[in-house]
C-alpha cells in the first residue's frame, strides 16, 4: 500500500507532478564546449519524460562560464540561451513532464581548469584539496555580481517557461564554499558566524 504512494500526484508549491519519481540532475556532458545546448541533451531529457517520470531536474546549467564545473553543459548565462531552454521545456512538457532547471556556480569546484581563467572564484583563496586548482577569494563586488547572475538565470528560466529552478548547493559548489566553516576563512560580512556565511 505504501509503495503505491510513489505513483500518486505530488504538489510542489504551485506545481503538481504526476508522480513522485523525479529525475535528478544527471547528464553526461551532452552539450557544446561553448555552453550552447544540443539536440543530444534534448533527446536525453525526452527519454525520461516519455518514460513517465513525474518531473525532470536538469543537469547543471552554469550562470557564467567561470562558474562551470566542466565544459559540455548548456549555460543560462545570457538572454541568447532562452530559446534553447524554451524549446527543451516545451518538448518535455508535451510528454506531460515538468522541467526544473538546476542553476550553478561551481566556484573552486572545477574538475578541469578553464583556459580563460587561471583561478576560480570562491569564498577562500585555498585551493580545492582534491583537484588542487588555484582559486581566489571573491571581492564583495564579485559576490554581488554572482548573486545578480543567479537572479538573472532565474529570470531567464521563467521567461523560457520552465517550471522551476533548483540552486545547486551540494557537492562542494559555491554555496557550500561559503557555508562551510572548514572552507570559508573570510573576515568580512561573508565569513565567521553562520549568519555571515549564509549571507550569499
Amino acid at each position: 500500500m505504501a509503495a503505491e504512494a510513489i505513483f500518486e500526484p505530488l504538489a510542489l508549491g504551485p506545481l503538481t507532478v504526476r508522480n513522485r519519481v523525479l529525475r535528478s540532475s544527471v547528464a553526461g556532458r551532452f552539450d557544446n564546449y561553448d555552453g550552447s545546448g544540443s539536440e543530444v541533451r534534448v533527446n536525453w531529457d525526452l527519454r525520461f519524460a516519455r518514460g513517465g517520470v513525474g518531473a525532470i531536474i536538469s543537469s547543471n546549467a552554469p550562470i557564467h562560464a567561470r562558474g562551470s564545473i566542466v565544459p559540455g553543459y548548456a549555460h543560462i548565462d545570457s538572454d541568447e540561451t532562452i530559446p534553447f531552454w524554451r524549446q527543451l521545456g516545451e518538448r518535455v512538457r508535451e510528454a506531460g513532464c515538468p522541467y526544473i532547471l538546476q542553476i550553478v556556480h561551481a566556484g573552486r569546484e572545477r574538475i578541469v581548469p578553464f583556459l580563460e581563467w587561471d583561478k576560480a572564484l570562491s569564498s577562500s583563496s585555498k585551493p580545492e584539496p582534491l583537484n588542487g586548482f588555484p582559486c581566489e577569494a571573491m571581492t564583495t563586488q564579485e559576490i554581488d555580481d554572482v548573486v545578480d547572475m543567479f537572479a538573472q538565470a532565474a529570470r531567464r528560466a521563467k521567461e523560457a517557461g520552465l517550471d522551476g529552478i533548483e540552486v545547486a548547493g551540494a557537492n562542494g559548489m559555491l554555496p557550500t564554499q561559503f557555508l562551510s566553516s572548514a572552507i570559508n576563512d573570510r573576515k568580512d560580512a561573508y565569513g565567521g558566524p553562520l549568519e555571515n556565511r549564509a549571507r550569499l
